[in-house]
Protein backbone atom coordinates (compact mmCIF):
# COMPACT_ATOMS: atom_id res chain seq x y z
CA UNK A 1 0.00 0.00 0.00
CA UNK A 2 2.86 2.34 0.75
CA UNK A 3 4.40 1.42 -2.57
CA UNK A 4 1.45 2.99 -4.33
CA UNK A 5 1.78 6.20 -2.36
CA UNK A 6 3.79 8.96 -3.88
CA UNK A 7 5.62 11.57 -1.78
CA UNK A 8 3.94 14.92 -1.65
CA UNK A 9 6.97 16.85 -2.92
CA UNK A 10 8.06 14.40 -5.60
CA UNK A 11 8.20 15.50 -9.27
CA UNK A 12 5.36 14.28 -11.46
CA UNK A 13 6.15 11.57 -13.96
CA UNK A 14 6.07 12.16 -17.72
CA UNK A 15 2.74 10.34 -17.95
CA UNK A 16 1.09 12.38 -15.24
CA UNK A 17 -0.96 15.49 -15.94
CA UNK A 18 1.21 18.62 -15.84
CA UNK A 19 -0.30 21.59 -14.05
CA UNK A 20 -0.56 24.64 -16.34
CA UNK A 21 -1.25 28.06 -14.93
CA UNK A 22 -2.37 29.28 -18.37
CA UNK A 23 -4.87 26.47 -18.78
CA UNK A 24 -6.13 25.91 -15.26
CA UNK A 25 -5.80 29.14 -13.31
CA UNK A 26 -9.32 30.52 -12.89
CA UNK A 27 -7.98 34.08 -12.63
CA UNK A 28 -5.76 33.95 -15.73
CA UNK A 29 -8.28 32.82 -18.32
CA UNK A 30 -10.94 35.54 -17.83
CA UNK A 31 -8.34 38.32 -17.84
CA UNK A 32 -6.81 37.08 -21.09
CA UNK A 33 -10.26 36.62 -22.60
CA UNK A 34 -11.21 40.18 -21.65
CA UNK A 35 -7.96 41.47 -23.16
CA UNK A 36 -8.56 39.55 -26.40
CA UNK A 37 -12.17 40.77 -26.56
CA UNK A 38 -10.99 44.35 -26.07
CA UNK A 39 -8.37 43.99 -28.81
CA UNK A 40 -10.89 42.44 -31.20
CA UNK A 41 -13.37 45.23 -30.49
CA UNK A 42 -10.71 47.87 -31.15
CA UNK A 43 -9.79 46.23 -34.42
CA UNK A 44 -13.44 46.09 -35.44
CA UNK A 45 -13.85 49.80 -34.68
CA UNK A 46 -10.69 50.65 -36.65
CA UNK A 47 -11.87 48.55 -39.61
CA UNK A 48 -15.25 50.31 -39.62
CA UNK A 49 -13.57 53.71 -39.49
CA UNK A 50 -11.25 52.69 -42.34
CA UNK A 51 -14.18 51.47 -44.46
CA UNK A 52 -16.13 54.69 -43.85
CA UNK A 53 -13.08 56.81 -44.67
CA UNK A 54 -12.30 54.86 -47.86
CA UNK A 55 -15.93 54.95 -48.99
CA UNK A 56 -16.12 58.71 -48.36
CA UNK A 57 -12.95 59.37 -50.40
CA UNK A 58 -14.14 57.10 -53.24
CA UNK A 59 -17.53 58.83 -53.25
CA UNK A 60 -15.76 62.19 -53.39
CA UNK A 61 -13.81 61.22 -56.54
CA UNK A 62 -16.93 59.72 -58.14
CA UNK A 63 -18.78 62.98 -57.52
CA UNK A 64 -15.83 65.00 -58.84
CA UNK A 65 -15.76 62.92 -62.00
CA UNK A 66 -19.54 63.26 -62.43
CA UNK A 67 -19.40 67.00 -61.85
CA UNK A 68 -16.46 67.76 -64.18
CA UNK A 69 -17.64 65.37 -66.94
CA UNK A 70 -21.22 66.66 -66.85
CA UNK A 71 -20.19 70.33 -66.72
CA UNK A 72 -17.81 69.72 -69.64
CA UNK A 73 -20.61 68.15 -71.73
CA UNK A 74 -22.99 71.00 -70.92
CA UNK A 75 -20.18 73.53 -71.58
CA UNK A 76 -19.49 72.08 -75.04
CA UNK A 77 -23.15 72.14 -76.03
CA UNK A 78 -23.62 75.67 -74.65
CA UNK A 79 -20.44 76.85 -76.37
CA UNK A 80 -21.26 75.63 -79.89
CA UNK A 81 -25.06 75.76 -80.00
CA UNK A 82 -26.71 78.46 -82.12
CA UNK A 83 -29.26 79.02 -79.38
CA UNK A 84 -26.66 79.84 -76.73
CA UNK A 85 -23.08 81.21 -76.93
CA UNK A 86 -22.90 80.25 -80.63
CA UNK A 87 -19.11 80.01 -80.96
CA UNK A 88 -19.04 78.19 -84.30
CA UNK A 89 -15.41 77.06 -84.22
CA UNK A 90 -15.22 73.82 -82.21
CA UNK A 91 -12.04 72.56 -83.87
CA UNK A 92 -10.17 75.70 -82.84
CA UNK A 93 -11.54 75.39 -79.29
CA UNK A 94 -10.51 71.73 -79.07
CA UNK A 95 -6.98 72.55 -80.24
CA UNK A 96 -6.67 75.17 -77.49
CA UNK A 97 -7.92 72.59 -74.97
CA UNK A 98 -5.08 70.28 -76.04
CA UNK A 99 -2.55 73.06 -75.44
CA UNK A 100 -4.00 73.75 -71.98
CA UNK A 101 -3.81 70.06 -71.05
CA UNK A 102 -0.23 69.86 -72.32
CA UNK A 103 0.77 72.79 -70.10
CA UNK A 104 -0.97 71.32 -67.04
CA UNK A 105 0.52 67.87 -67.56
CA UNK A 106 4.01 69.29 -68.16
CA UNK A 107 3.74 71.38 -65.00
CA UNK A 108 2.64 68.31 -63.03
CA UNK A 109 5.61 66.29 -64.30
CA UNK A 110 7.95 69.16 -63.45
CA UNK A 111 6.62 69.66 -59.93
CA UNK A 112 6.22 65.95 -59.03
CA UNK A 113 9.30 63.97 -60.17
CA UNK A 114 7.72 60.60 -59.29
CA UNK A 115 5.19 61.11 -62.07
CA UNK A 116 7.92 61.25 -64.71
CA UNK A 117 8.18 58.09 -66.82
CA UNK A 118 11.52 56.28 -66.87
CA UNK A 119 11.23 55.68 -70.62
CA UNK A 120 10.04 57.72 -73.56
CA UNK A 121 9.09 56.86 -77.16
CA UNK A 122 11.78 57.02 -79.82
CA UNK A 123 11.33 59.24 -82.89
CA UNK A 124 10.27 56.31 -85.07
CA UNK A 125 7.86 55.00 -82.40
CA UNK A 126 6.38 58.46 -82.02
CA UNK A 127 5.81 58.84 -85.77
CA UNK A 128 4.46 55.36 -86.47
CA UNK A 129 2.64 54.56 -83.20
CA UNK A 130 1.94 57.65 -81.10
CA UNK A 131 1.02 59.91 -84.01
CA UNK A 132 -1.73 57.62 -85.44
CA UNK A 133 -3.26 57.40 -81.97
CA UNK A 134 -3.11 61.19 -81.64
CA UNK A 135 -4.75 61.57 -85.06
CA UNK A 136 -7.61 59.21 -84.17
CA UNK A 137 -8.08 60.97 -80.81
CA UNK A 138 -8.11 64.41 -82.47
CA UNK A 139 -10.75 63.33 -84.98
CA UNK A 140 -12.81 61.69 -82.22
CA UNK A 141 -12.87 64.79 -80.00
CA UNK A 142 -13.03 67.27 -82.89
CA UNK A 143 -15.97 65.60 -84.64
CA UNK A 144 -17.73 65.09 -81.30
CA UNK A 145 -17.61 68.81 -80.57
CA UNK A 146 -18.44 69.67 -84.19
CA UNK A 147 -21.63 67.59 -84.04
CA UNK A 148 -22.88 69.56 -81.02
CA UNK A 149 -23.47 72.53 -83.33
CA UNK A 150 -26.43 70.76 -84.92
CA UNK A 151 -27.68 67.97 -82.62
CA UNK A 152 -28.95 67.95 -79.06
CA UNK A 153 -26.73 66.90 -76.15
CA UNK A 154 -29.03 63.99 -75.29
CA UNK A 155 -28.98 62.68 -78.88
CA UNK A 156 -25.19 63.14 -78.97
CA UNK A 157 -24.82 61.14 -75.73
CA UNK A 158 -27.06 58.35 -77.04
CA UNK A 159 -25.16 58.08 -80.33
CA UNK A 160 -21.76 58.27 -78.63
CA UNK A 161 -22.67 55.23 -76.54
CA UNK A 162 -22.17 53.19 -79.74
CA UNK A 163 -18.40 53.67 -79.38
CA UNK A 164 -18.05 50.27 -77.73
CA UNK A 165 -19.38 48.51 -80.84
CA UNK A 166 -16.65 50.17 -82.94
CA UNK A 167 -14.09 49.34 -80.25
CA UNK A 168 -14.90 45.64 -80.62
CA UNK A 169 -14.89 45.79 -84.43
CA UNK A 170 -11.42 47.38 -84.51
CA UNK A 171 -10.24 45.00 -81.79
CA UNK A 172 -11.18 42.12 -84.10
CA UNK A 173 -9.35 43.79 -87.01
CA UNK A 174 -6.17 44.37 -84.97
CA UNK A 175 -6.50 40.89 -83.40
CA UNK A 176 -6.70 42.36 -79.91
CA UNK A 177 -9.89 40.40 -79.22
CA UNK A 178 -10.81 36.94 -80.41
CA UNK A 179 -14.21 37.03 -82.14
CA UNK A 180 -16.84 35.16 -80.16
CA UNK A 181 -20.60 34.89 -80.32
CA UNK A 182 -20.86 36.77 -77.01
CA UNK A 183 -18.94 39.80 -78.30
CA UNK A 184 -20.78 39.74 -81.63
CA UNK A 185 -24.08 39.61 -79.72
CA UNK A 186 -22.99 42.70 -77.74
CA UNK A 187 -22.29 44.56 -81.01
CA UNK A 188 -25.75 43.57 -82.30
CA UNK A 189 -27.43 44.70 -79.04
CA UNK A 190 -25.69 48.10 -79.08
CA UNK A 191 -26.44 48.57 -82.80
CA UNK A 192 -30.12 47.74 -82.23
CA UNK A 193 -30.26 50.27 -79.40
CA UNK A 194 -28.72 53.01 -81.55
CA UNK A 195 -31.14 52.27 -84.40
CA UNK A 196 -34.08 52.62 -82.01
CA UNK A 197 -32.69 55.89 -80.61
CA UNK A 198 -32.15 57.36 -84.07
CA UNK A 199 -35.46 56.16 -85.56
CA UNK A 200 -37.59 58.30 -83.25
CA UNK A 201 -35.35 61.35 -82.72
CA UNK A 202 -37.53 64.47 -82.60
CA UNK A 203 -34.78 66.87 -83.72
CA UNK A 204 -32.84 64.73 -86.21
CA UNK A 205 -30.04 66.34 -88.22
CA UNK A 206 -28.28 64.18 -90.81
CA UNK A 207 -24.99 66.11 -90.84
CA UNK A 208 -24.70 66.10 -87.07
CA UNK A 209 -25.61 62.39 -86.96
CA UNK A 210 -22.89 61.52 -89.49
CA UNK A 211 -20.36 63.59 -87.53
CA UNK A 212 -21.11 61.97 -84.16
CA UNK A 213 -21.14 58.44 -85.63
CA UNK A 214 -17.83 59.15 -87.39
CA UNK A 215 -16.50 60.36 -84.02
CA UNK A 216 -17.65 57.08 -82.44
CA UNK A 217 -15.86 55.12 -85.18
CA UNK A 218 -12.65 57.09 -84.65
CA UNK A 219 -13.13 56.53 -80.92
CA UNK A 220 -13.12 52.78 -81.52
CA UNK A 221 -9.97 53.07 -83.62
CA UNK A 222 -8.39 55.26 -80.96
CA UNK A 223 -8.85 52.69 -78.17
CA UNK A 224 -7.45 49.89 -80.33
CA UNK A 225 -4.39 51.95 -81.25
CA UNK A 226 -3.96 52.72 -77.56
CA UNK A 227 -3.95 49.00 -76.79
CA UNK A 228 -1.20 48.54 -79.38
CA UNK A 229 0.76 51.37 -77.73
CA UNK A 230 0.52 49.76 -74.31
CA UNK A 231 1.97 46.48 -75.50
CA UNK A 232 5.37 48.19 -75.75
CA UNK A 233 6.64 49.18 -72.32
CA UNK A 234 9.39 51.29 -73.92
CA UNK A 235 6.77 53.89 -74.94
CA UNK A 236 6.70 55.35 -71.41
CA UNK A 237 2.97 56.19 -71.48
CA UNK A 238 2.39 54.72 -68.04
CA UNK A 239 0.26 57.42 -66.39
CA UNK A 240 -2.18 60.09 -67.61
CA UNK A 241 0.22 62.97 -67.03
CA UNK A 242 2.83 61.35 -69.28
CA UNK A 243 0.29 60.29 -71.91
CA UNK A 244 -1.20 63.78 -72.15
CA UNK A 245 2.31 65.25 -72.29
CA UNK A 246 3.24 63.09 -75.30
CA UNK A 247 -0.14 62.99 -77.09
CA UNK A 248 -1.49 66.53 -76.59
CA UNK A 249 1.09 68.43 -78.73
CA UNK A 250 0.39 66.22 -81.77
CA UNK A 251 -3.35 66.48 -81.20
CA UNK A 252 -3.11 70.28 -80.95
CA UNK A 253 -1.11 70.56 -84.18
CA UNK A 254 -3.48 68.22 -86.07
CA UNK A 255 -6.54 70.13 -84.89
CA UNK A 256 -4.96 73.51 -85.63
CA UNK A 257 -4.24 72.39 -89.20
CA UNK A 258 -7.77 71.03 -89.71
CA UNK A 259 -9.26 74.14 -88.10
CA UNK A 260 -7.27 76.37 -90.48
CA UNK A 261 -8.75 74.53 -93.47
CA UNK A 262 -12.31 74.08 -92.23
CA UNK A 263 -12.95 77.14 -90.05
CA UNK A 264 -10.25 79.60 -91.16
CA UNK A 265 -8.29 81.73 -88.71
CA UNK A 266 -9.15 84.95 -90.55
CA UNK A 267 -12.84 84.15 -90.05
CA UNK A 268 -12.30 83.20 -86.39
CA UNK A 269 -10.35 86.27 -85.31
CA UNK A 270 -12.49 88.69 -87.33
CA UNK A 271 -15.73 87.38 -85.86
CA UNK A 272 -17.82 89.23 -83.28
CA UNK A 273 -16.05 87.28 -80.51
CA UNK A 274 -12.74 89.07 -81.19
CA UNK A 275 -14.02 92.42 -82.43
CA UNK A 276 -12.35 94.24 -79.52
CA UNK A 277 -9.46 93.39 -77.21
CA UNK A 278 -11.82 93.02 -74.24
CA UNK A 279 -14.12 90.75 -76.22
CA UNK A 280 -11.16 88.65 -77.28
CA UNK A 281 -9.94 88.24 -73.68
CA UNK A 282 -13.44 87.26 -72.56
CA UNK A 283 -13.74 84.69 -75.37
CA UNK A 284 -10.29 83.18 -74.72
CA UNK A 285 -11.08 83.00 -71.01
CA UNK A 286 -14.17 80.90 -71.77
CA UNK A 287 -12.18 78.71 -74.18
CA UNK A 288 -9.38 78.17 -71.63
CA UNK A 289 -11.94 77.28 -68.95
CA UNK A 290 -13.06 74.34 -71.07
CA UNK A 291 -9.50 73.04 -71.29
CA UNK A 292 -9.15 73.27 -67.53
CA UNK A 293 -12.43 71.37 -67.07
CA UNK A 294 -11.20 68.61 -69.41
CA UNK A 295 -7.94 68.25 -67.46
CA UNK A 296 -9.79 68.15 -64.12
CA UNK A 297 -12.11 65.47 -65.47
CA UNK A 298 -9.17 63.34 -66.61
CA UNK A 299 -7.46 63.67 -63.24
CA UNK A 300 -10.70 62.74 -61.48
CA UNK A 301 -10.86 59.62 -63.64
CA UNK A 302 -7.29 58.79 -62.74
CA UNK A 303 -7.69 59.16 -58.99
CA UNK A 304 -11.00 57.29 -59.08
CA UNK A 305 -9.41 54.30 -60.83
CA UNK A 306 -6.34 54.56 -58.60
CA UNK A 307 -8.49 54.10 -55.49
CA UNK A 308 -10.99 51.62 -56.94
CA UNK A 309 -10.80 49.93 -60.35
CA UNK A 310 -11.60 50.36 -64.02
CA UNK A 311 -14.79 48.36 -63.44
CA UNK A 312 -15.98 51.03 -60.99
CA UNK A 313 -15.41 53.73 -63.60
CA UNK A 314 -17.23 51.68 -66.25
CA UNK A 315 -20.27 51.12 -64.02
CA UNK A 316 -20.30 54.77 -62.95
CA UNK A 317 -19.97 55.74 -66.61
CA UNK A 318 -23.27 54.06 -67.44
CA UNK A 319 -25.05 56.11 -64.79
CA UNK A 320 -23.21 59.23 -65.97
CA UNK A 321 -24.67 58.81 -69.46
CA UNK A 322 -28.16 58.69 -67.97
CA UNK A 323 -27.39 61.70 -65.75
CA UNK A 324 -26.08 63.70 -68.74
CA UNK A 325 -29.27 63.02 -70.73
CA UNK A 326 -31.42 63.97 -67.75
CA UNK A 327 -29.50 67.23 -67.19
CA UNK A 328 -29.62 68.11 -70.90
CA UNK A 329 -33.40 67.72 -70.74
CA UNK A 330 -33.52 70.15 -67.82
CA UNK A 331 -30.99 72.69 -69.13
CA UNK A 332 -31.62 72.64 -72.89
CA UNK A 333 -35.18 71.28 -73.00
CA UNK A 334 -34.26 68.13 -74.98
CA UNK A 335 -37.27 65.92 -75.66
CA UNK A 336 -37.04 62.15 -75.28
CA UNK A 337 -39.64 59.72 -76.61
CA UNK A 338 -40.44 56.26 -75.28
CA UNK A 339 -38.58 54.72 -78.26
CA UNK A 340 -35.51 56.86 -77.47
CA UNK A 341 -35.52 55.69 -73.86
CA UNK A 342 -35.95 52.03 -74.84
CA UNK A 343 -33.09 52.31 -77.33
CA UNK A 344 -30.88 53.96 -74.71
CA UNK A 345 -31.67 51.22 -72.19
CA UNK A 346 -30.81 48.52 -74.74
CA UNK A 347 -27.49 50.22 -75.59
CA UNK A 348 -26.56 50.66 -71.92
CA UNK A 349 -27.50 47.04 -71.32
CA UNK A 350 -25.03 46.02 -74.05
CA UNK A 351 -22.30 48.15 -72.45
CA UNK A 352 -23.05 46.74 -69.01
CA UNK A 353 -23.02 43.18 -70.39
CA UNK A 354 -19.60 43.78 -71.94
CA UNK A 355 -18.21 45.15 -68.67
CA UNK A 356 -19.64 42.16 -66.79
CA UNK A 357 -17.99 39.72 -69.22
CA UNK A 358 -14.66 41.53 -68.92
CA UNK A 359 -14.94 41.53 -65.14
CA UNK A 360 -15.49 37.76 -65.19
CA UNK A 361 -12.43 37.37 -67.43
CA UNK A 362 -10.33 39.52 -65.11
CA UNK A 363 -11.28 37.54 -62.01
CA UNK A 364 -10.84 34.18 -63.77
CA UNK A 365 -7.40 35.14 -65.07
CA UNK A 366 -6.38 36.51 -61.68
CA UNK A 367 -7.33 33.21 -60.05
CA UNK A 368 -5.34 31.23 -62.61
CA UNK A 369 -2.28 33.45 -62.17
CA UNK A 370 -2.54 33.25 -58.38
CA UNK A 371 -2.80 29.46 -58.54
CA UNK A 372 0.17 29.32 -60.92
CA UNK A 373 2.25 31.48 -58.58
CA UNK A 374 1.28 29.32 -55.60
CA UNK A 375 2.37 26.22 -57.49
CA UNK A 376 5.60 27.93 -58.50
CA UNK A 377 6.33 29.01 -54.92
CA UNK A 378 5.69 25.50 -53.62
CA UNK A 379 8.02 24.06 -56.27
CA UNK A 380 10.68 26.64 -55.45
CA UNK A 381 10.26 25.94 -51.76
CA UNK A 382 10.73 22.23 -52.37
CA UNK A 383 13.76 22.65 -54.64
CA UNK A 384 15.56 25.20 -52.46
CA UNK A 385 14.87 23.52 -49.15
CA UNK A 386 12.44 26.03 -47.75
CA UNK A 387 13.23 28.99 -49.97
CA UNK A 388 15.81 30.65 -47.73
CA UNK A 389 17.78 31.82 -50.76
CA UNK A 390 14.81 33.61 -52.26
CA UNK A 391 15.21 37.34 -51.75
CA UNK A 392 12.45 39.87 -51.09
CA UNK A 393 13.39 41.67 -54.28
CA UNK A 394 12.64 38.55 -56.33
CA UNK A 395 9.25 38.23 -54.69
CA UNK A 396 8.49 41.88 -55.44
CA UNK A 397 9.52 41.39 -59.04
CA UNK A 398 7.24 38.37 -59.40
CA UNK A 399 4.28 40.34 -58.04
CA UNK A 400 5.13 43.18 -60.37
CA UNK A 401 5.22 40.86 -63.38
CA UNK A 402 1.85 39.47 -62.37
CA UNK A 403 0.36 42.93 -62.22
CA UNK A 404 1.92 43.89 -65.53
CA UNK A 405 0.57 40.86 -67.32
CA UNK A 406 -2.99 41.54 -66.23
CA UNK A 407 -3.90 43.86 -69.07
CA UNK A 408 -7.67 43.91 -69.32
CA UNK A 409 -9.24 46.81 -71.16
CA UNK A 410 -12.55 48.45 -70.38
CA UNK A 411 -13.62 51.48 -72.33
CA UNK A 412 -15.25 54.84 -71.71
CA UNK A 413 -17.52 56.75 -74.09
CA UNK A 414 -16.23 60.11 -72.84
CA UNK A 415 -14.50 61.69 -75.84
CA UNK A 416 -12.15 63.84 -73.78
CA UNK A 417 -10.83 60.91 -71.70
CA UNK A 418 -7.16 60.09 -72.04
CA UNK A 419 -6.93 56.61 -73.62
CA UNK A 420 -4.21 55.39 -71.28
CA UNK A 421 -6.43 55.95 -68.27
CA UNK A 422 -8.97 53.31 -69.03
CA UNK A 423 -6.62 50.42 -69.73
CA UNK A 424 -6.08 48.41 -66.58
CA UNK A 425 -2.66 47.20 -67.63
CA UNK A 426 -1.50 50.76 -68.15
CA UNK A 427 -2.71 51.82 -64.76
CA UNK A 428 -1.18 48.90 -62.91
CA UNK A 429 2.10 49.83 -64.56
CA UNK A 430 2.09 53.20 -62.82
CA UNK A 431 4.71 52.64 -60.16
CA UNK A 432 7.92 54.27 -59.17
CA UNK A 433 10.77 52.03 -60.38
CA UNK A 434 12.86 52.47 -57.24
CA UNK A 435 9.87 51.61 -55.07
CA UNK A 436 9.34 48.43 -57.04
CA UNK A 437 12.78 47.27 -56.03
CA UNK A 438 12.26 48.07 -52.38
CA UNK A 439 8.80 47.03 -51.16
CA UNK A 440 5.08 46.82 -51.82
CA UNK A 441 4.19 49.68 -49.50
CA UNK A 442 5.84 52.44 -51.54
CA UNK A 443 4.47 51.45 -54.94
CA UNK A 444 1.70 53.16 -56.85
CA UNK A 445 -0.81 50.34 -57.16
CA UNK A 446 -4.08 50.95 -58.96
CA UNK A 447 -6.56 49.09 -56.76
Amino acid sequence: MTENLQPFHSRPSQDSEVFSLRDEDPLSLPSETLLNDHTTKERSIQQKKSIVKTSAINLFWILMWYIFATILSVYNKWMFSEDHYNFQYPLFVTSVHMIVQFIFSGTSLLVVPKLRPTKRPSVSDYIYKVLPCALATSLDIGLSNLSLKTITLSFYTMCKSSTLAFVLIFAFIFKLEKPSWKLILIIVIITAGVVLMVSDETDFNLVGFIQVMAASAFGGLRWSLTEVLLRKESMGLTNPFASIFFLAPSQAVILLIISAGVEGYFTIFHSAFFVTFGKGLHTMGIVLAGGSLAFCMIMSEFFLIKRTSVVTLSVCGIFKEVATIFISSLVFGDILTIINIIGLCITLFGIGLYNWLKFKMITAKARKETAAIDVGLEESYRLHGGGEDRSDDDEDDDDYELDRSASHHLYSTVAESTPILLVDGGLSAYRDSDDIRRSHDDRYEMR
